[in-house]
């Protein structure tokens, strides 16, 4: 996707160029001669409408973890944790090795990957979190267990700016 370098800053559709204002500034792409009816239906697309269909999964899958922890993300999430999770979420579907590709899924795939993921990139909990914590997965039932033991706050918490 193009940037837009010039001192005037356009927004909406010139033709075939599209002109959009995102948090990363103002971008220009053009617009593809593709539409949804042939992507739905082609057999060229098939490949396609597999990965659309995984990822898919993917946002909804990353949706229901993120609202899991949604009082807790409240003041500790960044700008891009949706699609870091949704990237993230991705590996663990294409880490499904009982399904077929483009019916992949989560509960398949190795929701163990996802233990490392920062719902802050600015902030890590291993750089805000001075206690000794244990995660655990129980893929029978589908709880996630955090075990934390006693600490003193005042020293074990470095809260952000």
């Amino acid at each position: 996707m193009a940037r837009q370098k010039s001192i005037i800053k356009l927004q909406g559709t010139i033709d075939d160029i599209s002109f959009v204002k995102t948090q990363d500034g103002y971008l220009a792409r053009k617009a593809t001669s593709v539409n949804a009816s042939r992507i739905a239906a082609d057999p060229a697309f098939q490949r396609t409408r597999e990965n659309n269909s995984e990822f898919g999964r993917a946002g909804s899958a990353s949706k229901l973890l993120r609202n899991a922890f949604q009082l807790q993300l409240q003041k500790a999430k960044d700008r891009r944790v949706v699609s870091r999770l949704v990237k993230e979420m991705m590996k663990v579907i294409k880490a499904d090795a009982t399904s077929s590709r483009g019916l992949r899924n989560v509960v398949d795939g190795e929701a163990e990957m996802l233990q490392q993921f920062e719902f802050n990139a600015n902030a890590q909990l291993s750089s805000t979190l001075f206690a000794p914590y244990t995660p655990t997965i129980n893929r029978l039932s589908g709880d996630v267990t955090v075990t934390l033991p006693p600490f003193v706050p005042l020293t074990g918490i470095v809260a952000p700016v």
